[in-house]
This record gives C-alpha cells, structure tokens and sequence, in this order.
C-alpha cells in the first residue's frame, strides 16, 4: 500500500484525512473491495494520494498508479462533456430532437425526445435491454438501433429513468451522424488529445490490456447472506467484461477504460471552469450550467430496481446535465451527506467515482477493482466522501 499526504496543503488537516487511508485498509482487508486507487485534490494540490490492494487479488497481483480500470458509467461523462463541447460549437443544441439527425428514431412516439432528455436521463429510454447481446452493445449503431421501434417509457422530461446503456449510445450515434465524424475520433479530438488522458480509450486497446484490472466479485459477496448479490454480480461482470474487452467495441455509456491519474485530470479541468494546462475543453457558462440540479424533485425509477430492501426513504434523483448531482438535502447516493448543493460527478457499477465540489474547490477519484453490492457501494462511497470533506477545516460557509 502506498499513501501519500501533502501535510502542507492548505485548508485541510492532514491529521483528519488519515482516517481514509485506515478506513480504505480497513476495507480491503475486509473484503469490501480488492484494491482502490484514491486521489483527492484541493485547490489544484493533490492532498492524498493511495493505491493499495489488488489489481488481481486471484492472481496476486498488487494495484499499480497506471493500472487500467473498466470505468463503468463514469464513461457516461467523458460522452456528456463532448457532448457539451458540441453544443458549444453550435452542431446542435439541448432542445435538438434525437430524431432530426435520427429519424428513424422519432419511430413509436419519440419525436419529440432531444439531447436534454438523453442527458438528464428524462428521455425514458429503456433502464435495462435485455436480450441485447454483448457483440450488439458493443456496436454503436447496432445498439442505438435497438430503441427505434420501441416506445419510451415516459413523455419526455415526466420520469427520471436512469438508462444504464443503451440512452448514450442513441447519444453517441446522434453526436456522430450530427458531426459527421466517427465516435471515437470525436472523444479522441476533443478530449482526451487535449487533455493528456494517454491511458483512455474505448475498447480493448491493445496496449492498454496487460494493465487491465480484471472484473471480479468483491471477497465479502461470498460470505452467507450476499449469494444474491454475489450471483448478480457474476452475472454483471460477465456482460460488461464481454461488451468493453470486444474487438472494436464503442459503447458510450459504460465501455471506457482509464487509469485514475487521467480521470483526475478529467475532473480537475471540470473544477477549474473547462480548461486544463492551457487547454480548453468547455467554458465556464456551460459548466455553471451543468453543476445544477436539473431533475427537480422527480425520484430515480432505478432505485427501485437497484435498492428495493434497503428501508430508504424514496428521495430526489438530483441529476445535473450530464451528471449524477448532490442536491440540497442528503439522500442515498454516491456523494456524502456534507459535500455542498452544486457538488457533481460520475459514478460506475459497484467500483467508480469521481466528483467536483465546487465550493470547497475540490475533487475526488476513486477507481476501485471487486465489484460491491450497489447498495453497499453506494454507503462506501458517501462514507469516504464524508471522510474527505469532513477533512476541510477552512469550509468557505464557515470562514
């Protein structure tokens, strides 16, 4: 395990913040999780910084800084931000309906779903797809074609229904046709090129893959209780391993890989506005827009489906544009309950997050391998989020 503490950082005692290194080892020897890379950042000075456990705990092999995670739906935010990018260079705009570009489609009562729908999760696309084969996930057009025929499953902006898949890739196939460039160049050119993130990519890039973290069940799902949990994780792994690791696969709402260091350069240039090292990806108007809450007081229907025996109480979803948001009161998810109103970020199926809180001026990653219950992740993540804020002795609301 290495963990590194910038004492000097201002604003944060060091002393506090200790207590997520020995809460992250705590967990790992646990079984909670196998391995965790953790970056937090303050000001733009990196404040902690730990890697510890397993890449492969079954073959031994230890968590490095450049180990290579599935990002889960955290891929779902590179795609929002190039979406943005778009919209800011005028190929279309929020109200644009899917099917001006599409208009296949506009098919079974869709016409009049538009970008702001698919990126707020309020376009009522299909949460789950089943009978979707891996190979048809993993084609952007094959998969976005599997919702043409199909009805949406709320007028547009009625429901939140969070789409786990199959939303972005109608999303990602509209950016293409809307563009006229391929997918894939579009996130190549527009981010990761002029952010630096080298280790980002859709698909199993060929370099990329000896550094892979491999999917497996956290230890803890085998003991008595979790067989559930840990047949439905089994039963996830296998369908995300199979459509992310597919010769050419482009999913663009669960099917990147990355290491930390890039997600936090991801993460860094959304808390400073857009811009980068000089490069600028978005403006801050578009960024002010996007740490809002855009779901007003609508529920997430996938709560439903996710937590049905957890005994919490049905709460706002909070989205903001294009990202899962933390709202005004604390709720169930994968923020913490004293990160501020307008904090945003990704998260990703039992292993991933990131965040922004725009007024202490701070950012979190953590990519970890052993996928969890979704309902354990989600109080491991507010938990650690709680740690980390909670390490903030110079909170702007308090100076």
């Amino acid at each position: 395990m290495s963990a590194e503490l910038n004492h000097a950082a201002p604003g944060v005692d060091s002393t506090r913040l200790a207590r997520v290194t020995r809460r992250v080892q705590q967990d790992i020897e646990q079984g909670l999780y196998n391995g965790a890379a953790l970056l937090v950042a303050r000001h733009g000075q990196i404040v902690l910084d730990l890697c510890a456990g397993f890449a492969d705990r079954d073959a031994a092999r230890s968590l490095q800084p450049d180990s290579i995670f599935h990002l889960m739906s955290v891929t779902k935010t590179l795609t929002a931000v190039v979406a943005l990018r778009l919209i800011e260079d005028g190929v279309f705009r929020l109200t644009t309906p899917i099917a001006d570009v599409i208009p296949e489609f506009g098919e079974a009562g869709k016409e009049t779903i538009n970008v702001y729908h698919l990126l707020t999760q309020t376009g009522g696309l299909p949460i789950d797809t089943p009978g979707a084969t891996t190979d048809v996930i993993a084609d952007l057009e094959r998969y976005a074609a599997w919702t043409f025929d199909k009805p949406a499953s709320c007028k547009p902006g009625e429901r939140v229904a969070y789409s786990v898949l199959v939303a972005h890739s109608v999303l990602g196939l509209f950016m293409q046709r809307a563009s006229g460039r391929p997918f894939v160049q579009l996130m190549q050119e527009l981010l990761f090129d002029p952010l630096a993130m080298r280790d980002t990519a859709f698909g199993p890039r060929a370099d990329l893959m000896p550094r892979r973290c491999p999917l497996a069940p956290a230890a803890y799902l085998s003991r008595l209780g979790k067989q559930a949990a840990a047949e439905l994780a089994v039963t996830h792994i296998a369908r995300i391993t199979g459509y992310a690791t597919h010769p050419g696969s482009v999913a663009p709402g669960g099917g990147a890989f990355s290491t930390a260091r890039d997600i936090h350069r991801f993460a860094e240039m959304l808390r400073r506005g857009g811009e980068l090292d000089g490069a600028r990806i978005l403006s801050p108007a578009t960024l002010a827009l996007v740490a809002q809450n855009h779901t007003g007081q609508m529920p997430n229907q996938i709560f439903k489906h996710l937590f049905p025996d957890r005994r919490w109480v049905e709460s706002p979803a909070y989205l903001a544009l294009g990202f899962w948001g933390r709202g005004s009161t604390p709720t169930p998810g994968p923020f913490g309950d004293f990160n501020s109103p307008r904090t945003f970020g990704g998260i990703g199926r039992g292993t991933t997050l990131f965040w922004i809180d725009p007024a202490l001026d701070m950012t979190l990653v953590l990519l970890t391998t052993g996928l969890m219950d979704e309902g354990d992740n989600f109080v491991r993540y507010s938990t650690l989020s709680d740690l980390v804020v909670s390490s903030v002795v110079d909170h702007p609301a308090y100076k």
